[in-house]
């Protein structure tokens, strides 16, 4: 399985997810030949809303990317109802969501 095949699934399992806990999920990727930049703000592939809050999410398999960008970004975006999260799915074993909010980083870890 290609690295994009098995990224675009585990994003997909985030959506469901996310849709089943209430939220309206929409991807923020886009591909094009030539882009440089395919995440919202560099950062994020998702954004989830329901009626209290935002949530902009960076999906990742296995590895999760570093912290110190989400967390400076989270610093410096302090925004109320607005949180910043990683979701790192470890293959045959579940999620681990980083959250991100005024620069502190804390986890949920919901693999088995």
């Amino acid at each position: 399985m290609s690295t994009r095949s098995k990224g675009n699934r585990n994003q997909l399992k985030c959506i469901r997810k996310l849709e089943a806990d209430g939220y309206l999920v929409s991807k923020t990727e886009q591909s094009f030949k030539y882009s440089t930049e395919t995440d919202a703000f560099g950062l994020f592939d998702l954004i989830a809303i329901d009626p209290n809050n935002l949530i902009l999410i960076q999906v990742t398999t296995n590895v999760p990317h570093t912290h110190k960008k989400f967390i400076d970004f989270s610093k410096k975006y302090c925004i109320p109802n607005i949180c910043y999260e990683q979701w790192v799915w470890y293959d045959r074993k579940g999620w681990k969501v980083f959250m991100y909010k005024n620069g502190n980083k804390d986890y949920e870890d919901m693999r088995k």
